[in-house]
């Protein structure tokens, strides 16, 4: 039981390695064009095209002993877990010693955002303010594991749906 424990880790691992690098990869992209702050779709993508192929991936690996829907949603999860980890250290790396200015740029697209949206003057300065105070390479780092994480288990919640499969054997691991 512990070395099937050990090998779904490393298999999350792996996928999360690929999930993470990719991440990372479009973010530097971006990053080199201009525009730090604008792969927030392509993320999303980068998610569910990595969560997809590897649930699936591991679905076909485990043959007739099928995959259940928690299962698969805990791969998936694990999966973004291991990749939010690998983009928090490229985040904090990124505002703490490649950029040190991109955290004030940070703080600009913010307020430009908020006056797009029509907000008041009074309310953009309390929150530019909170943010000021709040905002560092570390917590934005944090909020990076949180946030993949998160929005792994929510696509992990559908993509399970799809990727679920009963056992050949309806019996198979009962002694």
């Amino acid at each position: 039981m512990e070395n099937q424990s050990n090998a779904v880790t490393k298999t999350t691992m792996n996928y999360g390695l690929y999930m993470g690098l990719t991440l990372v990869l479009s973010s530097v992209v971006f990053y080199v064009m201009g525009k730090p702050f604008s792969e927030g779709l392509l993320s999303y993508a980068i998610i569910i095209v990595s969560l997809i192929w590897g649930i699936r991936s591991f679905r076909e690996g485990l043959g007739v002993e099928g995959l259940s829907y928690s299962r698969a949603l805990g791969f998936g999860t694990m999966i973004s877990l291991f990749a939010s980890l690998i983009y928090a250290f490229y985040t904090f790396v990124l505002y703490k010693i490649v950029d040190h200015g991109l955290i004030d740029k940070l703080f600009v697209f913010i307020e430009e955002q908020m006056l797009k949206a029509g907000s008041p003057e009074n309310q953009i300065d309390m929150v530019m303010n909170l943010y000021k105070k709040i905002l560092t390479p570390l917590t934005i780092s944090i909020g990076q594991i949180f946030g993949v994480t998160f929005m792994g288990f929510v696509f992990s919640l559908i993509i399970a749906i799809f990727f679920k499969k009963e056992p050949a054997n309806p019996f198979h691991g009962i002694e």
